[in-house]
């Protein structure tokens, strides 16, 4: 073996309870490693000995606590040469897996000690990406279980053993390989992006998956879900195979129904706790990470059915504005304490754990079950003892459900070594009408597989409970039979509502699911068929669905969701539909429910789902004040397909803009969205809401509302943009609308309208100028040349940089073209004050420095001392891994000169990679905060502040965010470095290949 390098060493004093944390009471958290002995921390694990792994961009390292103080002072790398960063951990005897580079690999060797030697590759994946490859577990069956996100690459092929409880994968899937690593499996598909999962005490899977965060707000959202992984369960996530953002929602029957629903958020780390060392009401449960929000919740679990239930409540939570982003969880094998690592996106990194301070003196591990996927003649006789339904009995044992289930799944596995005889057939045929979803699915797999008669469904009866499961499971392959088994359904005036849910999901599997290639990316995704549908056979459904939303009693609102979703995919009917009822939308509904059935109304034949244009505009204008009194979040989604929506609606119903512009509710700002798609008169629309506003002293102007001024003569709208310029926050809106229509007075305006990162409003601004040269020459030329500075791309910025040429064209009366380093000398020699201001605003004397670089022999740079320069100057702290903070230095000469490397060190703020710009933040309690945003969403924004610090911001808490063209990379680095070392810097930086 090779001696691991000795990475770095930490002073540390003894460890004292962190006060970041918000804890249960009698729980402390103490640090056990920070940076840079665990910076930004991908995932972690705990091996059998107590050592704790970590990995991140680069590296896997062992964490040791050499004096037994609770803190880490120093670490050990394993595994050399990684170009991911590593999202699976797991060290096991002599082996350690790693996910990374490509896929899952074993490295042999293992005593995490020695660095480790070449691995080999145990299944070729997609690796390093946020929804890739990630978390790997041993399974109680002794199988090795590997978690895989949407992108990792997971596909028919993928399982090598005609066994795999799915075969043909959806998204995101858990894979599992067997104990000699030759054969792979899927065992579940439908995820979007879990990130780590672990067993319970019984021995079944758990994951964590992510919202569609982006799709906030919109019908087929979903919050962060905290999944049973069945075998066979798909989990409603399509992309990319069948849709972009759409999903299946959670009452439909083939969608394996979350244990708990924990809104928005982005999971990380699983933990079950199985272990004494917390109390007894933690024993069983699970932990899980939220690195959005900064928070450790926890699951108790409960039986119910073959799978469980529980209700979440948040464990640990960052206090402030902490920069606690947890990646992984790990339950302490000998302690019990429960590890909780940080990073993630350049973060800062660290360990923490947390302990129960009352806990027993000898806490031990709780075993898990043990499991078996093999087949034995003892395990035939247990799986039909325990397939077959138990007689009714007043408190029979609460795992019968789930042992059921698992027994149906086994003798599916192991049906070419069964004796097909009776009592097999009648134990499956008696599950195939559980009242269990997970057990009927199991049952229906299974009847399918061994080729169970069911029988055929006579005309006009309904099908038998056996029937409908069974048509379900064999729609896509067999269309036209599970169909009569969905019409049977339908023609039922007392169908219950789960068989008229399951029905119609056969519609929809029948003609190849929902979402038509055409629609893929739109807000049609879910509304539309895959496959053309018969226009008989469509004219023969709407008239059954419309008969169905017709029923007294109303049926579930799931139901009614359903029927007219399926209507909407039907599109125009033939013949004479009966007349359906309106959708049902009040003041109390869910927003989301409306905009569903906007949808349903865009597309679905008239007749079918009915409503007027003044419904569907009171409908339309109620949306904002509902999405407020709701509490919604909405994020980026919601207005491009509500967009699209309203196109349609004004295709289909010619009178709505009529509606909405006499609607005696419109007028508030965010109507003005409604202004472009439904083709409204835009001068009345601006007046509308002009009028509102100045009736209203706390009228809540939004850019798009500020925009549709453009419409109106100045002499009507000057007054109220000459308030919003002098409120503040509203300037590039301004900007926007008095570009069309400039004025004298607007001079000082467009002065500041160089100076926005926005191209459009320096494009617009500098033809502004151009055309009244009133303004203070010396002022347009430094803010002209310093936006070309900000748009130096001549491809991509070409529009703007020529605006701007021509704009100093004009006040220079030269003809320099978009040269930004002629222009420059230009200000130099015609505004000396000027360009001095330009170079100083970061401190940065160019004279100086110019002579200085003039005078360093660059021929003698050794690259060995470089690397100590590199240290000297503080660069690793940012450069080094791939942090927020700065970009990867990795080949850094081939794309800059010497002179162009140099000046982006000395005038750090001169030139910032949009991906690097500095935001700054200003809170409701005027706290403020400067960095680089690293996650940002509607309800919250995580800033990277320093090489080594975060803050996490809520969005309710922000009063202000503005940018900031200074670079968070302070000016001056290279003044504590003498010439020579200058050199070896610039002779390091070259060999970063």
């Amino acid at each position: 073996m090779v001696p691991a390098l000795l990475l770095l060493t930490a002073t540390a004093a003894p460890p004292a309870p962190v006060n970041e944390l918000r804890l249960p009471p009698g729980f402390s958290a103490k640090r056990y490693a920070d940076n840079p002995l665990a910076p930004d921390t991908y995932t972690m694990a705990i091996d059998d000995a107590g050592r704790v792994l970590i990995a991140g961009r680069g590296y896997v390292r062992a964490l040791v606590d050499s004096d037994n103080d609770g803190v880490a002072d120093r670490a050990v790398d394993l595994v050399g040469g990684l170009k991911d960063g590593p999202m699976g951990l797991l060290p096991e005897g002599d082996s350690l897996f790693v996910v990374a580079d490509g896929g899952l690999k074993r490295y042999r060797g293992y005593n995490g000690t020695d660095r480790l030697q070449a691995p080999e590759l145990l299944v070729a994946l997609k690796t390093g990406g946020e929804h890739d490859a990630h978390a790997v577990r041993r399974g109680p069956d002794g199988w090795l279980y590997l978690l895989c996100g949407n992108n990792a690459g997971v596909k028919k092929g993928t399982a090598t053993d005609a066994r795999s409880p799915i075969s043909e994968p959806t998204a995101g899937a858990v894979l599992r390989l067997s104990p000699d690593f030759k054969t792979v499996e899927i065992v579940a598909d439908g995820f979007r992006n879990p990130y780590s999962f672990d067993f319970n005490l019984d021995g079944e899977p758990f994951t964590y998956d992510s919202d569609n965060e982006r799709c906030s707000g919109l019908p087929w959202y979903e919050g962060c879900r905290f999944l049973h992984i069945v075998p066979g369960g798909n989990y409603g996530w399509r992309s990319p195979q069948l849709s972009q953002t759409w999903r299946k929602p959670p009452h439909f029957p083939d969608v394996v129904k979350p244990v708990a629903d924990l809104g928005r958020g982005s999971p990380t780390g699983v933990a079950c706790y199985r272990h004494t060392q917390f109390p007894d009401k933690y024993r069983g449960g699970f932990f899980l990470a939220d690195w959005t929000f900064g928070r450790i919740h926890f699951v108790p679990l409960a039986a119910a059915g073959s799978t469980y239930e529980g209700k979440p409540e948040v464990f640990a939570e960052a206090t402030g504005t902490s920069g606690f982003a947890p990646t992984a969880l790990a339950v302490h094998p000998r302690t019990g304490e429960l590890f909780v690592s940080i990073g993630g996106r350049g973060t800062r990194g660290g360990v923490y754990r947390i302990t129960f301070d009352q806990g027993g003196t000898n806490p031990k591990p709780l075993p898990m079950a043990r499991r078996t996927l093999d087949h034995s003649k003892d395990g035939d006789a247990l799986w039909l003892r325990d397939a077959a339904p138990s007689p009714r009995r007043p408190d029979p044992p609460p795992d019968e459900p789930r042992r059921r289930r698992e027994a149906l799944e086994l003798l599916l596995r192991h049906r070419d070594k069964l004796d097909r005889g009776e009592e097999l057939i009648d134990a499956v045929k008696a599950n195939l009408a559980s009242h269990d979803p997970l057990v009927r699915a199991a049952a229906a797999r299974a009847a399918v597989a061994l080729t169970i008669p069911v029988g055929n469904v006579p005309d006009g009866k309904l099908p038998a409970p056996a029937q409908l499961a069974v048509a379900l499971a064999t729609a896509p392959r067999d269309p036209s039979g599970a169909l009569k088994v969905a019409f049977g359904v339908l023609h039922d005036p007392q169908a219950a509502p789960a068989d008229l849910l399951t029905a119609l999901r056969i519609v929809h599997l029948a003609h190849g699911d929902l979402t038509a290639k055409d629609a893929t990316g739109t807000v049609w995704e879910g509304y539309t068929f895959r496959d053309p549908v018969p226009k008989e056979r469509a004219a023969l459904l709407g008239v059954a669905i419309v008969k169905q939303s017709l029923r007294e009693p109303a049926l579930p609102r799931a139901v009614q969701l359903e029927l007219t979703r399926a209507l909407a995919a039907l599109g125009p009917l033939d013949g004479r539909p009966p007349r359906g009822a309106a959708p049902e939308t009040s003041d109390r509904t869910p927003q989301a429910d409306d905009f569903h059935y906007l949808i349903t109304l865009a597309r679905a034949d008239a007749r079918a789902v009915r409503a007027t244009a003044d419904e569907i505009a009171t409908v339309l204008l109620r949306l904002p004040s509902k999405i407020t009194a709701q509490g919604v979040t909405l994020d980026r989604h919601w207005p491009l397909r509500f967009d699209e929506l309203l196109r349609q609606l004004a295709t289909r119903y010619p009178d709505l803009n009529r509606a909405v512009l006499e609607h005696k509710a419109f007028g508030q700002p965010e109507h003005a969205a409604l202004v472009g798609p439904l083709k409204l008169p835009p001068k009345a629309a601006a007046r509308k809401l002009l009028a509102r506003a100045q009736a209203d002293p706390k009228y809540a102007w939004t850019p798009r509302a500020v925009a549709l001024l453009a419409e109106l003569p100045r002499t009507e709208a000057g007054a109220t943009l000459e308030v919003l310029w002098d409120r503040g926050g509203f300037e590039e809106a301004v900007l926007r609308v008095i570009a069309r229509q400039p004025d004298a007075c607007d001079v000082p305006k467009f002065l500041v309208g160089l100076k926005s990162l926005d191209a459009e409003i320096v494009r617009g601004s500098a033809d502004a100028l151009a055309r009244s040269l009133d303004a203070e020459p010396s002022l347009v030329a430094s803010g002209a040349v310093r936006a070309l500075r900000r748009f130096p791309d001549p491809k991509t910025d070409a529009r703007t940089r020529d605006a701007l040429v021509t704009l100093l064209q004009k006040y220079s009366k030269e003809k320099f073209g978009p040269d930004e380093k002629a222009w420059a000398a230009w200000l130099v020699k015609a505004y000396p004050d000027e360009a001095k201001a330009l170079n100083a605003s970061d401190g940065f004397d160019a004279a100086a420095w110019g002579k200085r670089l003039a005078a360093v022999d660059w021929t003698k740079g050794d690259a060995a001392r470089g690397r100590a320069a590199f240290t000297k100057a503080t660069c690793a702290a940012c450069h080094d891994g791939g942090g927020a903070v700065g970009p990867s230095l990795i080949g850094v000469t081939k794309r800059f000169g010497r002179n162009d490397l140099l000046t982006a060190i000395l005038q750090p703020s001169k030139d910032i990679p949009p991906r690097y710009r500095a935001v700054r933040i200003t809170t409701n309690d005027d706290k403020s905060f400067i960095g680089v945003p690293v996650y940002e969403a509607t309800d919250g924004i995580i800033l990277q502040t320093g090489a080594d610090t975060s803050a996490r911001i809520a969005g309710t808490d922000i009063a202000s965010k503005k940018p900031v063209e200074l670079s968070l990379m302070p000016a001056g680095l290279l003044d504590k470095l003498a010439d020579t070392e200058i050199a070896d810097l610039l002779a390091y930086l070259g060999t970063l290949k």
